[in-house]
């Protein structure tokens, strides 16, 4: 039988049977023959990914910290079935006969080569961490392929175990017996990541057989778990002819880096045979500048301090691999299963947290780690854009997407808050990023703006972003502890951001710093004076500073955030409010004024309501202004909102220059937000409608595992492997009726989810 159904619609969200769960799955099928942009990518926490393409090749590498630029896409198959002398190379992507290859000269089998043949299609299913596929060949044997990396929601030291494993399906439905040699290739690091061309290569016996490739740099091992007739040779990568002849020997290899492994097999009719392969790798040094040559400052992966090297991991993989595959089943089960959310959220919810592996990095506390830092923690960050603005720390970014590590792996959440409270500036600022190739400055030191950042900062929403997370985690876990660690810093940073405008008295609490010099999260656009976002974020931020406040026993600093809200909350109300809409901005000063709407003025709203305090808009108003958003944003994009429109249309050229988001430009973490104030507001239909089209429409594209920032602005798309995304996370919060603690509680999502990983 095959892991799915194979006739499933192209793109489509649907349920439907799936090898190893009881009950209906959610799930897309893609195609090789309409592959997305990216495959699912393979890894976990501060693993590196590999990714493994719909068209049954590798793709973009990280795995050997080629952070930017990325390895890749590398486009090689790796896997091919031969019998009776044919090979299939298990890919949409047609080899071609290649001669001139030494080893082959001297083989006898050099006679019988015939052309290789590819799969002519590919079906695939993507649950994150598992890749299904289903390949369609002339074969006499079916097969089908189970891909997966051991991440475990509540498992920190599991999911930062760099290991994939690769289970292979033979199934023989001919009435004849059948025999034949399935082949696994793996290509291994470059020189670049290895710093040589010359590898130890130690034979692997045991449990698992295979091969160990090591350098002082890079290793990896790859073996098959249970086969005696297992051989070992070269990399086979994209050469048909040795494919070809992969059933009398494998490329004949030294010292390189490359590798495949062979298993023979005999399958009688009617028989099914599963074949699993383990790959583990482990680089345990990664450099600040991106690559192995670059000019940063070298750090240690966490998984060196868990891990001894990469035949370690290969041995608990192999001992623990029928545990762990069951465990990811268990805990995918219980989202599949809640049919309280729509299916495409509950496939959704799954597939986004492949955004960890691919922006994953975890620094052990060693130099050049300052020795503020707990041995424990290390310093973990997530990259805002690994191929398109790589940098550590994004602090915005953080603030869409850390809240399935808050809620699953809250020990990597908190250490990046420490990191960022030991990188705050003696004015009480937040660090707006850690570091990384577009900042220039190293990472994990104070961070140093870059020029561009120096003249348009964001440091008027910096500070919502740390009081914000500080407040999630709080709340995550009830730690008062916690919360007396953090509140020094809340409350430097919450002075200092009210008071970035000095002079303009009640105005500044809700306006842009001192000469307008500052971005909003929503950058390259000029704002003035008065900004109902930006205000709504500052009273957001002290709503929840109030409440730290009230909690340590802090009386005076809540009477000057009850002013601060009386008083912002008024100037707010009384000077931006147009009637049906707020205003993009208004600077009294200067008689500066803008009627444009900003379709995601209310994230203050959803940040004060997700934490379970009181709005900061009136909600007469908030309703009001949700029914504008409907009738011109929302109206105006058939995949979204756009961020910026006229009350009674698009934005011409002349109106005002809102910089890359074009008058079409859509945020996709941005519409999941508004998208949640519509359900906070009771308009649960009109939310998850919205949502479901904006990432319906990134499905569409092929971008599923490949999730941009921006869609159809002055580009069709800004950015790759956003971690904002993952503030879909956010939506178990609002689902089910409380803050953000709620799916947390006994018999939450959350609180299942975890069970479920743990007691499988």
């Amino acid at each position: 039988m095959p892991l799915f159904p194979t006739d499933l619609p192209d793109r489509e969200w649907c349920e439907f049977r799936a090898e190893g769960f009881t009950r209906p799955v959610c799930g897309l099928i893609h195609r090789g023959t309409n592959a997305p942009v990216c495959g699912m990518p393979l890894g976990g926490i501060d693993t590196g990914c590999l990714d493994l393409e719909a068209t049954g090749v590798w793709g973009y590498c990280s795995i050997f910290n080629s952070l930017n630029p990325r390895r890749g896409a590398i486009n090689e198959p790796f896997l091919g079935v031969s019998v009776g002398r044919q090979t299939w190379v298990l890919s949409t992507v047609a080899l071609s006969r290649r001669d001139g290859q030494e080893w082959i000269d001297t083989m006898r089998s050099w006679a019988n080569y015939r052309a290789v043949k590819s799969a002519s299609d590919i079906h695939y299913w993507g649950h994150f961490p598992v890749a299904d596929l289903e390949y369609e060949t002339d074969s006499p044997l079916s097969v089908g392929l189970r891909a997966w990396a051991p991440f475990i929601p509540g498992d920190v030291a599991l999911t930062n175990a760099p290991a994939a494993v690769f289970e292979v399906h033979l199934r023989n439905s001919t009435g004849t017996e059948q025999k034949g040699t399935l082949a696994f290739s793996f290509p291994g690091p470059n020189e670049g990541e290895a710093g040589t061309t010359t590898f130890r290569r130690v034979n692997i016996e045991g449990a698992a057989n295979g091969v160990s490739v090591e350098s002082s740099q890079a290793s990896y091992v790859l073996t098959a778990i249970g086969e005696s007739s297992v051989r070992t040779g070269g990399c086979l990568g994209t050469d048909a002819v040795a494919w070809s002849c992969m059933e009398d020997a494998l490329p004949f290899v030294e010292t390189g880096a490359g590798t495949s492994v062979a298993v023979d097999f005999t399958l009688s009719s009617g028989a099914e045979k599963t074949v699993r392969f383990v790959l583990a790798w482990f680089a345990p040094v990664w450099n600040g500048g991106g690559i192995m040559t670059g000019k940063g400052q070298d750090y240690r992966h966490m998984y060196a301090r868990r891990y001894a090297n990469a035949r370690a991991v290969a041995e608990l993989i192999t001992s623990r691999h029928d545990e762990i595959l069951h465990r990811i089943i268990a805990w995918q089960s219980v989202l599949y299963g809640d049919e309280g959310y729509p299916v495409w959220l509950r496939d959704a919810l799954v597939n986004v947290l492949h955004l960890i592996p691919e922006t994953s990095i975890w620094a052990q506390a060693k130099p050049p780690v300052g020795d503020w830092c707990n041995e424990e923690d290390g310093v973990f960050g997530m990259n805002e854009s690994p191929r398109a603005c790589p940098q550590i720390e994004c602090i915005p970014c953080s603030f869409y997407g850390n809240f399935p590590l808050v809620y699953f792996f809250p020990e990597a959440a908190l250490s990046t808050l420490r990191a960022y409270k030991a990188y705050q500036y003696p004015s009480g600022q937040a660090p707006w990023v850690f570091g990384g190739c577009t900042v220039g400055s190293p990472p994990y030191e104070m961070a140093m703006p870059s020029p561009g950042y120096a003249k348009k900062p964001q440091t008027t929403l910096d500070g919502g972003c740390y009081v914000d997370m500080i407040d999630r985690m709080w709340r995550r876990t009830g730690n008062d502890g916690l919360l007396r660690e953090f509140y020094d810093s809340v409350k430097r940073n919450t002075i200092f951001t009210m008071n970035l405008r000095p002079g303009s008295g009640a105005a500044g609490v809700v306006s842009m710093p001192e000469g307008n010099e500052a971005q909003d999260w929503f950058e390259s656009c000029d704002l003035f004076g008065i900004v109902p976002h930006i205000g709504g974020v500052h009273l957001a931020q002290i709503r929840m500073a109030r409440r730290m406040a009230k909690a340590v026993g802090d009386e005076e600093f809540v009477r000057q955030c009850d002013s601060w809200l009386a008083q912002g909350s008024e100037v707010l109300e009384n000077e931006t409010w147009a009637g049906t809409h707020y205003l993009l901005f208004k600077e009294k000063e200067t008689g500066k004024e803008s009627d444009i709407i900003m379709s995601y003025v209310f994230d203050g709203e959803w940040m004060a309501k997700l934490h379970g305090l009181e709005g900061v808009f009136r909600p007469d108003r908030v309703k009001t202004m949700l029914e504008t958003i409907r009738r011109t944003a929302i109206a105006m994009s058939p995949f979204g909102s756009v961020v910026f429109c006229k009350p009674e249309g698009a934005l011409g050229k002349e109106d005002w220059d809102p910089g890359y988001w074009g008058a079409h430009g859509v945020h996709p973490p941005g519409t999941f937000m508004l998208a949640m104030t519509y359900l906070f507001y009771g308009e649960k239909d009109t939310g998850l409608d919205l949502a479901r089209r904006t990432m319906g429409e990134i499905v569409k594209r092929g971008w599923y595992w490949d999730i941009p920032v921006a869609i159809d602005g002055t580009a069709p798309r800004i950015g790759f492997d956003y971690y904002q995304n993952l503030v879909l996370w956010s939506f178990p919060a609002v689902m089910e009726g409380g803050d953000i603690a709620a799916p947390c509680r006994e018999g939450g999502l959350v609180d299942r989810v975890i069970k479920a990983g743990a007691e499988a």
